[in-house]
């Protein structure tokens, strides 16, 4: 009976750990569909209710993609603009 109770008492435990493994950055601006679903997480979904220093941890990383592919589009938006401005005369 004592080894069910211990046996059940570890399952429990390990069951209830929290085993999220974060992408990084550069994983989520290869990625963009897994950016759209980690950056709906973090703002609507199961992270946005997390404290701040916890959200952090979770969802630095998400941020810091979001910054950066919306600085490489505007990049490319100021390249098109200049190309097509040049070539035009």
């Amino acid at each position: 009976m004592r080894k069910r109770l211990c046996i059940s008492v570890l399952l429990l435990v390990c069951g209830c750990q929290q085993n999220v493994v974060v992408p990084t950055t550069q994983e989520l601006l290869n990625n963009r569909k897994l950016l759209g679903e980690w950056q709906a997480k973090c703002d609507t979904g199961e992270y946005s209710h997390l404290p701040a220093d916890q959200k952090t941890n979770m969802c630095s990383t998400t941020q810091n993609a979001v910054i950066s592919a919306a600085e490489i589009q505007a990049g490319k938006d100021s390249q098109n603009f200049y190309d097509a401005n040049t070539k035009r005369k």
